[in-house]
Order: C-alpha cells, then sequence, then structure tokens
C-alpha cells in the first residue's frame, strides 16, 4: 500500500492556523473543558478536530455549538489546504464572512454553515471538490449565492439512503440571501435544494427554465412562494411538472410507473398529492373518482402522491387505497420520496394537484405568487377548482340539467329559530347560498339546513351553556341555480368550494340579514352562510373593524351536518363571533412585521386573536393567568405554530376547534367566547365566574 509522505511541518502548519484561529475568535472563554488546544499537543487531542490522518494528510474539522466561537474567521486557511471536511453548526457568534484564504481549501468536500451571525458567503469555492454542501439558517447571511459554490462536479454525484431517499448534495435553505439563483447551478437538477429563501429575486433564470430537469428545478424553486413579495415570473416558458427521473414504482401493483408513456398516452394526467388525515382530501377523492370513470377513456390519467401519515406504514397504505378504490389509477406514497422530491411534487397542503398536457406541461398548478398572465397556470386551489378545471376539458361531472329557479316570492323571507330569554340578545344570522325555490318550501330542505346550522352551532362548549342568550333567525335567500361555478348563478355569489369570498358578496349577506325587523343595522351582527355544495372542510370569514362583526362561510359537503357541522363551529363560531385566530401553520416561516403589527393592533383595541400571541414567555403570554392555574394543567401550555405561521407565533393548546377542527375551543378561546357572551348580554364578564363554569370542560381536551 502507497503511503503519502507528509512534509514533517504540515501538523505545526495546522496548529499555527488554528491557533490563529483562537487568538482571534475569543479562545480563552471557549466553552468546552475537555482536548483544549495546546501546541505541544499532538492534533487528535484537539478539540474539534474530528479527524487528523497524517499519511494520507487529512484534516476534518467541526465546530458545533461547543466552543462559542466569537467574531470573524483570520485570514489562515492557507496552512489549512489538508482540510477535507469543515463543519460550521450552531456558533451564533461567528460574524462576517470566509476570509479568501478560504479558497485555498483545495481538497474541501464537505462544507456545513448553519445558525451562525454570519453576513455572506465569498465566491471562493471554484477549486473546490465538493461533494456535499448545506448552508442554512444564517439570518443574516445577505448578498449574492456564489457563482462557484455549484461548480464542482462531486456535487451531481446521486446518493440514496436504503429507504430510497435522493440526498441534496447542495442545500440553501432559511438564510437571507438577495439576487438570482446563479445560472450555472441550474446543473444541477435534483441534487439542488433551496427553500425559505425570502430575500431571492422573482425573477427565475432562463437557465433553470430551460434546463433538462427544469420541472424539478422549477418547482424547488417556486416553493419561495410562500413569501410575501412580487410574484415569480415565468413567462410564456412551457414548465414540465417534476417526476423523478430515476423513477418510481407503483405501491399497489409494484409495477415501474413509466411517466413519460402515461403522459404521452393521454389527453391530460393529474399528478395529486393527498393525504389519509386530510378532511379536503377525503371529499375531493369521491368526485375524482366519479370524473376518473367518466372520462378515463377519454384520457384522463391520474397519478396520486399519498402524504405521509405516521399512523400508516406501507402497508396500511396500500390497504387504505384499495378499500377505497383508488387503485383504479396510478399511486405513490411519500415512503419513496425524498425531502427535497416531496416538496418539488407539492404545492404546499394537501389536496394539491397539477393537470399537464400530452408533453409533461403544466396547465393547472397549485403554486401561488407566480406572474403568469398570459396562460394562468398557477394559483389554483385543488379542492375548489380541479374538478371545474377537468369539466372544462372533458365535460361535466353530472349528465343532469341544472334547474333554474321560476318563483323568487319567499327570497328575503325571515325565520325565526329561536328567542334568547337571557340577557339583551345576540343576533345570529343564518342563510344559504344556491339554493332554488324548490328548497324554500315551509319545512323543505332550506329551512332544514338552516335548523340544522342553529343546532351545529350549539352543539359545543361555551355556545351549549349559553344558547338561551342568542336570538337565531334564518334568511330564505332564493338563488337562480343550485350550483355555482361558471355559468351558474347564484344570489350571494359564493365559491361553492367556501374558500375565498368578495367583498361584493360580503356585502349582500348584510343586505339579507337586515331584512330581519328586529335587526337595525351590522353592529355586533354575526352572520353563517351555507353554500349548496359537494365540497366538505371548505370555509372562509371576513370580519368587521368597524361594526365587530363578522360573515362566516362554509361549504356544505352535500348538506350533510356532520361534514359541515365542525367548520362551521370553526368558522362562526371561532371566526365570525369570537374573532379567535386559527392555530394551525402553512407556511414554515415567521409572519411579517405588518402582520404582527395588525394582530396586536386588533387584540389590543377588541381583543380580537386572543388565542395565539407572539412570544412564548410564560409570564407575559396572553394565557399566562392558565398557566398558572394548576387546573390547566396539561391542558394549556405553549405550541409553536398558528395564525398559518410554524415560527414566532405562539398557541395554547396541540389540538383544537381553530387547528383540527376538533370538538372543543381550548381554554383561552373559551374565555375568549364567554367574555363577548357575557359583553353583548349586557353583562361584565368576570374571569372567576368563567373559571366557576369552566369546570364543565377541564379534562375533557
Amino acid at each position: 500500500m502507497c503511503q503519502v509522505t507528509v512534509k514533517p511541518n504540515e501538523e505545526d502548519r495546522i496548529k499555527t492556523a488554528l491557533m490563529k484561529i483562537y487568538d482571534a475568535m475569543d479562545g480563552p472563554n471557549w466553552k468546552f473543558h475537555d482536548g483544549k488546544w495546546d501546541i505541544s499537543k499532538g492534533l487528535e487531542s484537539w478539540h474539534g478536530v474530528m479527524r487528523w490522518d497524517r499519511a494520507t494528510n487529512t484534516l476534518e474539522l467541526a465546530f458545533q455549538g461547543e466552543f462559542g466561537l466569537k467574531g470573524e474567521f483570520p485570514d489562515c486557511f492557507e496552512d489549512l489546504s489538508s482540510c477535507v471536511s469543515f463543519l460550521l453548526t450552531r456558533e451564533e457568534g461567528v460574524t462576517g464572512t470566509l476570509p479568501p484564504s478560504f479558497g485555498k481549501l483545495n481538497r474541501l468536500t464537505q462544507l456545513t454553515i448553519s445558525n451562525t451571525a454570519m453576513t455572506g458567503l465569498p465566491d471562493v469555492f471554484g477549486d473546490m471538490p465538493l461533494k456535499e454542501v448545506s448552508i442554512a439558517n444564517n439570518l443574516s447571511m445577505t448578498g449574492p449565492l456564489p457563482e462557484s459554490l455549484g461548480k464542482s462536479d462531486g456535487l451531481l454525484e446521486e446518493k440514496q439512503t436504503p429507504a430510497g431517499d435522493i440526498y441534496s448534495n447542495l442545500t440553501i435553505s432559511n438564510n437571507a440571501f438577495t439576487g438570482t439563483v446563479p445560472d450555472s447551478w441550474a446543473r444541477l437538477g435534483h441534487v439542488l435544494y433551496i427553500y425559505m429563501e425570502p430575500n431571492l429575486s422573482r425573477q427565475i433564470p432562463e437557465s433553470f427554465l430551460t434546463a433538462e430537469e427544469s420541472g424539478f428545478l422549477i418547482n424547488m424553486y417556486l416553493s419561495n412562494s410562500r413569501f410575501d413579495g412580487p410574484p415569480f415570473y415565468v413567462g410564456n416558458y412551457d414548465i414540465p411538472a417534476y417526476w423523478p427521473q430515476r423513477g418510481l414504482n407503483d405501491v399497489v401493483t409494484g409495477n415501474p410507473i413509466s411517466y413519460k408513456d402515461i403522459v404521452s398516452k393521454n389527453k391530460v394526467t393529474v399528478i395529486l398529492s393527498w393525504a389519509t388525515w386530510c378532511n379536503f382530501s377525503k371529499a375531493l377523492l369521491p368526485l375524482v373518482i366519479k370524473m376518473y370513470d367518466k372520462y378515463h377513456n377519454d384520457g384522463l390519467e391520474i397519478i396520486a402522491r399519498q402524504v405521509n401519515d405516521p399512523d400508516y406504514d406501507r402497508e396500511s397504505v396500500k390497504k387504505y387505497i384499495i378499500e377505497h378504490g383508488y387503485d383504479r389509477w396510478y399511486n405513490v406514497t411519500d415512503f419513496d420520496l425524498g425531502l427535497a422530491e416531496e416538496l418539488s411534487f407539492s404545492d404546499g397542503g394537501t389536496p394539491s394537484a397539477k393537470v399537464v398536457d400530452n408533453n409533461g406541461n403544466i396547465i393547472f398548478c397549485g403554486t401561488a405568487n407566480v406572474s403568469d398572465p398570459s396562460r394562468n397556470r398557477f394559483g389554483h386551489d385543488a379542492y375548489g377548482k380541479l374538478i371545474p378545471i377537468l369539466e372544462g376539458i372533458f365535460g361535466p361531472i353530472e349528465d343532469e340539467e341544472v334547474y333554474s329557479s321560476q318563483d323568487y316570492s319567499r327570497d328575503g323571507e325571515v325565520i325565526t329559530l329561536q328567542k334568547s330569554s337571557v340577557g339583551k340578545g345576540i343576533n345570529l344570522v343564518f342563510m344559504g347560498d344556491a339554493y332554488t325555490d324548490k328548497d324554500m318550501g315551509e319545512g323543505g330542505l332550506y329551512e332544514t339546513l338552516m335548523r340544522q346550522s342553529m343546532e351545529e352551532f350549539f352543539a359545543i362548549e361555551p355556545y351549549k351553556t349559553f344558547r338561551d342568550r342568542f336570538n337565531v333567525y334564518a334568511v330564505k335567500v332564493v338563488s337562480r341555480n343550485g350550483k355555482s361555478g361558471n355559468g351558474y348563478s347564484t344570489a350571494l355569489e359564493v365559491e361553492s368550494s367556501a374558500s375565498s369570498i368578495s367583498s361584493g358578496a360580503t356585502d349582500k349577506c348584510y343586505e339579507y340579514a337586515l331584512k330581519v325587523p328586529a335587526i337595525k343595522d351590522k353592529k355586533n351582527l354575526i352572520i353563517g352562510v351555507l353554500a349548496n355544495s359537494v365540497y366538505v372542510g371548505g370555509g372562509i370569514t371576513t370580519m368587521n373593524e368597524s361594526f365587530q362583526s363578522a360573515v362566516g362561510v362554509l361549504a356544505s359537503g352535500g348538506n350533510n351536518p356532520e361534514l359541515f357541522g365542525p367548520v362551521l363551529r370553526h368558522e362562526v363560531g371561532g371566526h365570525a363571533f369570537a374573532f379567535l385566530d386559527d392555530e394551525y401553520s402553512k407556511y414554515q416561516e415567521e409572519p411579517s412585521a405588518e402582520i404582527i403589527a395588525y394582530r396586536k393592533s386588533m387584540h389590543e383595541k377588541y381583543g380580537w386573536y386572543a388565542n395565539i400571541d407572539f412570544t412564548n414567555d410564560p409570564s407575559t403570554v396572553k394565557w399566562s393567568a392558565f398557566l398558572s392555574d394548576e387546573r390547566y394543567k396539561g391542558e394549556v401550555g405553549i405550541f409553536a405554530g398558528g395564525a398559518n405561521f410554524m415560527m414566532g407565533v405562539y398557541r395554547p393548546s396541540e389540538n383544537s376547534m381553530m387547528r383540527d377542527d376538533l370538538e372543543y375551543y381550548n381554554a383561552p378561546s373559551r374565555w375568549a367566547i364567554y367574555k363577548r357572551i357575557m359583553e353583548l348580554s349586557g353583562e361584565t364578564a368576570s374571569f372567576e365566574e368563567f373559571l366557576e363554569y369552566d369546570a364543565v370542560n377541564r379534562g375533557k381536551n
């Protein structure tokens, strides 16, 4: 075996260079106690020297949070040219950038810089045989991405875990880089992973739009669309959907999925992401089955990706797919995907979908914040819009002719569902959209649904106990058609999926509510709107600061109260009445300063958003009184995530009505509901009296 002869002074040169780091970066105060740097001892005993092999002249360095480095690295790396691995993690005192001599590390194969206070990276990596690079969570690291960082052919080497996941050899995540992604990086394809870089330019490089793996690169790059700011511009380029070049096998049959053959043989192919735990998926997939069965022979194909569920292993997923009839099309699971691949498959959340033509190019996609004025391919919600887009391509999902109302005489008719017997009476109005004159008869479908809506509202606490303080009305709203969408006409113009509501639709809801003779103005008015729809889980609420009133809209789920009830309690009971915030997290980022300022202002003025906060300090968080009360131990805490954001926001319970539509509001939410009930009843809300009442809820969450 050939041995490499090391220069006699090589180790001394390394020691001298490392001692320059010691002197420049507060060495005397470093935190570790063993393996102190002593120039009289061998490098093997130095803390942070992970490996020193004299025979091969190989050095590996790791500064991983146990040092407490402070300041900038000195320009000493020309004497560390034997370094093949440089790891710098959790050293938050490191500032500045890498010195010019870092470019002398012409044997470096592994580079990690994460969780530091560094402010940039120099473009000094061109001579390095890099194979793995990760630059992550350096929130002050700005400036351009180094062009040379992606030039090493070593980064092109595809590596897999035993489970088949592909490593991302170049990872850039959660820093503050500016400018565009370097053109040269387009060659890296699926070994490149960029995520949560809010300051990168919205202009996608042309090299990415035309690269061989442009589907992966563009979908990966568009993941940044979760951030506020100008949209990404994709021009008029054809953009292919992502499909792994390595191929995948069908989870049911085990056969390879020949993606290119499937796409080329069909008019359109839907790449659909869904989850076993997602109510929106459960509502959409039966409709997808209808479309598939009707139009499969006309050129509709589906490849479905099941998003990981910790309660399911591969065999359980296979069984679930077969039992629900999803095995009629192709299926893959997240068990077969690496992290970067999962990101490129999905548009964020479930369900999500891409519809591609027979060349594999996107014609419908959920990715938002994309400037595509000429072709309108992006920003489409799969839950509400996938079926309509497929209907536009193939034809209607149902064959029957849509009925048009003939008699509008009952439009605006008021039904008193309940009168209060305690307090001043709190006005709650229910109405529906996309119901025709056939539904308006006395005791008919419309009245039945309005009464069911009332019962669903009062089904859980605190509304259940304080029901006698509410006046509840229903107003009949006669629509021309019993279906919404293109070509149909409804009175309130509410979207069938209830995923959005226009200001005009909101105004119409108030207009109908004011037909109740006992209601004189919009002040403190709560309106619940049921959108006649096969969809379930969709809901949105608009809150009015001037009148302290709100309109909560939800899809009827085929007029099934078991399906729309939880959404009604979330939208009307949580948002529209109590002005609570969502406790779930869609975006893996922090809210903007503007969002934080607005929510704080609304809370200070009116008590809105009582169930989220922007501090995790137990002594100052909004629900600190519950944290110090033994009666709420294990029920109230501080959990990361809320108001749609993963970071920088906190909620009081792991789950709740405002997070997963579970059948309880958490204690701070119940207190907010109780306070508003008492105030609108003409009474002063007492926290002690609330605690006495709330005994009925404790121990049930």
